[in-house]
């Protein structure tokens, strides 16, 4: 029996209980499968960066949506209707800083976590106060996301957190652990299908329901049909505190400062790649992912009001008691579906698929950084690969135990999904996405004034969580705040705060003696490309071709590292010699799972339909003996 308003006997529960089983312990499988991809710690973390743009892509689905997903914005769905797509589609603005400015910073630099750029751009100091924040951000989801997970599943079958949880966190660390970032994107690929047609499900469910698109239209109240709802005089969710709240701080920081989202970027083949991942997400993804989560608590409002006007349950259907709207998403699938146990276990499955697609993210990515800003610079700084593959898998496991253990601090806060998720996060995000900008688009910017911008920012924005009234002067235009807290606008002052101690300790302090290095900012992307292509060449901008069916000529006199062509293939690909050129499996619906970048050499004993590769180059490549291959310049 659940405890909010569905009614569960033995065998629902079950056959429900049955179908998410199944499928966590197949994504556990599935997810194993692809260790055998991690030659080194490079491939356990970023995939040997080889990917086409549209694997990862259609992966960020599945990262974009959490188990809290379904539920926050359903909830807030049901409360305030379709503006709760805004969360989804507030990217558009930042895209062009970020496809243009960070997003070829950080790929060109080769870094391998926020932190290290940190270091490199600004000093050490720099690093470590990075790195305790963007733990602090990522730590945050992992307990959000099993948190509202444990609620679903607790009102629903009645086990309590304490003991659902854990074990959950133990199948998501199995896989992780040993998967790494390889297998976070082929089973969030799969998890992203999952998402979609679960939620295709339960919004046809719910207009079937209703009798029709039209019907859903005409009972759905003309408050919740609008995108700009409660502009200002509400202080629960109003789209101008959400605007600056989510919008600024909350997409700058996913986009910008996201370990487990910038490391999706990094799997990808190049930059250019990344462009088109970048657009696809904000043009594609997002508008559709809003729909996904939101619609269930949209048709939940209009199936109240149908049910209000009637004066009972819709024919064919139970009656619909939201006695707390927590739980909207649940309670209208059930209803919808008919009390149908294998259409439900899937569309909870898919809840399932939401958290794990997520939280496998963040779990790789606070493991990379315990490994690359932790473990290696100062414990084993000279440690093999396997040292480090098998010290990444146990800093896989450790960040899901402080996951874990965040769980009872969530279960102790009041309010709803949204403010309880707002009221942590606008701590954590301003000081640091106000410095990465800084940082980025701002030369000048020294490492004293990062430092204090980070640490002074951090704390006054942490000081008005006892002293709202801080806040007062940027929130004049929103209504007062809800139990004593700006929920939304402490993410703009916060912002605005860092931003002036930023700017005045550039002016007023002199820089330290570590200075950045060159290629760090969006003025020295010229010479970025060359660090990054490490053959001393520049960066080669003509635009070639790609050439397809090219057959593998593996002779021990090549050196290591380096791809040979014909004088035509060069001519074909515009590429001069040390130019940077990707070889992969001729496949194209791998992805480019075997693949890999080398620096171009000269052989014209090879003919213009053959490459020339060493055996252990293309091993490492994973290339299949006997299989075509496709060349392509790439800087």
């Amino acid at each position: 029996m659940g405890s909010f308003g569905i009614e569960l006997d033995s065998s629902s529960m079950m056959v429900i209980g049955l179908v998410v089983v199944l499928y966590v312990a197949m994504i556990t499988i599935f997810g194993g499968y692809f260790a055998r991809f991690n030659s080194n710690i490079n491939d356990f973390f970023y995939s040997g960066q080889r990917f086409s743009w549209w694997l990862p892509a259609a992966s960020m689905i599945a990262t974009g949506i959490g188990s809290y997903s379904y539920l926050k914005y359903s909830e807030q769905g049901f409360n305030t209707g379709m503006s709760s797509a805004l969360n989804y589609m507030n990217d558009w603005f930042i895209i062009p800083f970020f496809m243009f400015g960070w997003m070829p910073i950080v790929y060109y630099s080769r870094v391998k976590s926020i932190p290290e750029y940190f270091e490199r751009r600004f000093n050490r100091t720099a690093r470590y106060i990075s790195m305790v924040i963007i733990l602090a951000y990522m730590f945050f989801y992992i307990g959000y996301n099993l948190y509202t997970i444990g609620i679903a599943v607790e009102g629903m079958f009645g086990f309590r957190q304490l003991y659902f949880v854990p074990i959950l966190g133990l199948f998501l660390g199995l896989y992780v652990t040993f998967g790494g970032q390889t297998a976070v994107i082929f089973t969030d690929l799969f998890q992203g299908v999952m998402l979609y047609l679960a939620g295709g499900i339960a919004i046809m469910a719910g207009i079937t329901a209703l009798g029709g698109f039209d019907q859903f239209w005409q009972w759905l109240p003309t408050t919740h049909r609008l995108p700009f709802v409660h502009l200002t005089e509400n202080p629960k969710f109003n789209t101008a505190g959400l605007f600056w709240g989510e919008a600024l701080a909350g997409s700058i920081a996913f986009t910008f400062m996201n370990q487990g989202f910038l490391m999706r970027y990094l799997t990808i083949k190049s930059v250019n790649d990344c462009r088109k991942a970048a657009l696809c997400n904000v043009l594609v993804t997002l508008p559709v992912s809003a729909i996904i989560v939101g619609a269930v608590g949209w048709i939940g409002k209009a199936l109240i009001m149908k049910q209000s006007a009637t004066g009972g349950a819709l024919a064919g259907y139970s009656f619909i008691d939201i006695q707390n709207t927590f739980h909207t998403f649940i309670v209208v699938c059930w209803a919808t579906v008919k009390h149908n146990p294998w259409v439900f276990g899937f569309v909870i499955a898919a809840l399932m698929a939401a958290l794990m697609s997520t939280i496998d993210t963040l779990i790789n990515a606070c493991a990379a950084i315990g490994i690359y800003d932790l473990y290696k610079p100062l414990f084993k700084p000279d440690a093999t690969d396997k040292h480090y593959l098998f010290a990444a898998r146990v800093a896989s496991m450790i960040a899901t135990g402080i996951g874990l253990s965040l769980v009872i601090w969530f279960n102790q806060q009041k309010g709803s999904l949204m403010s309880i998720h707002y009221k942590g996060i606008m701590v954590i995000i301003p000081a640091i996405v106000t410095t990465i900008f800084l940082g980025a688009f701002w030369k000048r910017f020294h490492a004293n004034a990062a430092c204090i911008s980070m640490v002074a920012g951090s704390i006054l924005t942490l000081t008005t969580v006892w002293f709202p009234k801080m806040i007062q002067p940027l929130a004049w235009f929103v209504q007062g705040p809800q139990n004593g807290e700006y929920i939304y606008m402490r993410a703009l002052f916060g912002m605005v705060i860092t931003a002036i101690i930023g700017v005045a300790a550039t002016f007023m302090l002199k820089p330290g003696e570590n200075e950045s290095e060159v290629g760090l900012t969006i003025g020295e992307l010229d010479q970025a490309m060359i660090n990054y292509k490490g053959s001393g060449a520049a960066a080669n901008h003509k635009v070639g071709k790609k050439i397809h069916g090219l057959a593998v000529k593996e002779l021990k006199k090549f050196d290591e590292g380096f791809v040979y062509l014909n004088e035509k293939s060069f001519d074909v690909l515009k590429a001069d010699k040390k130019d940077m050129v990707y070889v992969s499996d001729n496949r194209w619906f791998l992805g480019g799972l075997r693949s890999e970048h080398l620096i171009a050499r000269l052989d014209n004993t090879l003919t213009e339909k053959e490459i020339g590769l060493h055996p252990d180059t293309r091993e490492r490549a994973y290339l299949v003996k006997g299989n075509p291959v496709f060349v392509e310049k790439i800087i």
